[in-house]
């Protein structure tokens, strides 16, 4: 799940809080939570509409929106430096290890989740150094990462790592097979952050942007419009022109064929070790290039949107949407937890009835509270952690 470890930003403590970005982030809840709870993919394996809105979209956008908010806390458009740099710094690498652990405990389940705090953890451990850097070098820094991380770990599996299962890193894993979970995390696993640090990135960027402002906003959905439909445009064509289909299909059948297109299959985390010309794809969890970048285009498509539609009376209609969206930590866990228990409701209709639970409960929850609990456990922790670290001058 993916921002529901995103830093908090108290929307009526902060001024700095920006209604759409909560919008985008619970949008990106409860379309993970499809992912989860509602059919993929139909017996022929062909995308459901759940499939083609959701499946690889949800999760990238959560991440694109970990990114944002962290440039938000760490000084939105003036970056900080210094002392308050490295308060930063330690507060958020406490926040990881804290999001860490309930990831793998929450792994520990009996739950069917591909959970992803652990991998957050790790995707806010390596933004660390990026932390300072401005919205130009972080957006070049973020086409770059996606241009040569999938082919980076392409090669890092197919040559070290050949047999590296992608199986749920839990707290029993790390703690007996260390460089199994290691590798996982980075690599081989359903969110490799090798790669995802992409998403991270690119949020940064976005997060350094002026996003109150409604031009800023348009030319967001824009630009994400373009990366999108180029990217997956560029995978189909390259796919067909290259013979790339004729060769995949005889060498793996029709099974792994979905449907009619390439760019339908849905995998998990990474492309197949030995097989190079699977890196043309764009299909959802595939970890290509043009993956990521079609993920992050319709990231910034939402989050533009959002932006723009919570503007004006927009900010009312939307607020309990927006609710969601500011404790997802808190939400994430009780879904992935209602899905490892022993009896199993009927997904559609249970799925609906956690949608209207959460879009009634999270603003009820804010009318009394400042954050979800577990994000106020989170800040709290982290927060006070940054500031022994690093104390702030007296004044």
């Amino acid at each position: 799940m993916a921002d529901a470890a995103a830093p908090p930003v108290d929307v009526r403590a902060k001024r700095s809080r920006i209604a759409g970005i909560d919008v985008a982030r619970g949008i990106a809840l409860i379309g993970m939570a499809a992912t989860h709870m509602v059919p993929t993919a139909n017996d022929d394996y062909s995308l459901t509409i759940v499939g083609w809105l959701f499946a690889g979209k949800a999760s990238a956008l959560f991440a694109v929106l970990a990114g944002v908010s962290l440039a938000i806390v760490t000084g939105g458009r003036n970056p900080f430096s210094g002392k308050d740099l490295r308060r930063s710094r330690v507060t958020i690498a406490v926040r990881a290890a804290l999001i860490g652990v309930l990831g793998l405990l929450l792994a520990a389940t009996e739950t069917y989740v591909a959970v992803i705090l652990a991998y957050y953890a790790v995707f806010f451990l390596l933004t660390l150094p990026f932390l300072g850097l401005r919205a130009r070098t972080l957006a070049v820094l973020a086409v770059a990462w996606a241009l040569l991380s999938p082919q980076i770990s392409y090669l890092v599996r197919t040559t070290l790592l050949p047999d590296a299962p992608n199986d749920q890193v839990d707290l029993a894993m790390l703690l007996t097979q260390p460089f199994t979970a290691a590798h996982a995390l980075l690599f081989t696993g359903y969110y490799p952050a090798a790669t995802w640090l992409t998403y991270l990135l690119a949020g940064l960027a976005l997060g350094r942007l002026d996003l109150r402002r409604a031009r800023v906003a348009g030319w967001v959905l824009g630009a994400g419009a373009v990366l999108a439909v180029a990217s997956w445009a560029v995978s189909s064509y390259l796919l067909d022109a290259l013979g790339t289909s004729a060769v995949l299909r005889s060498e793996n059948g029709p099974v792994e064929l979905v449907g009619r297109q390439l760019n339908q299959y849905e995998w998990y985390g990474v492309t197949t070790a030995g097989q190079p010309q699977w890196l043309l794809v764009a299909g959802a969890h595939s970890g290509t290039t043009f993956d990521l970048l079609h993920t992050t285009g319709t990231a910034m498509v939402v989050l533009g949107a959002c932006l723009l539609l919570a503007r004006g009376v927009g900010v009312r209609l939307l607020r309990p949407l927006a609710a969601v969206g500011s404790m997802t930590l808190t939400l994430y866990t009780l879904h992935v937890l209602s899905l490892a228990g022993p009896i199993q409701w009927p997904a559609p209709a249970w799925y609906t009835a956690q949608v209207l639970i959460a879009l009634v409960a999270a603003p009820l929850w804010l009318m009394r509270f400042r954050r979800g609990p577990l994000e106020e456990l989170v800040h709290d922790i982290s927060t006070t952690a940054g500031r022994k670290a690093v104390p702030a001058p007296l004044a």
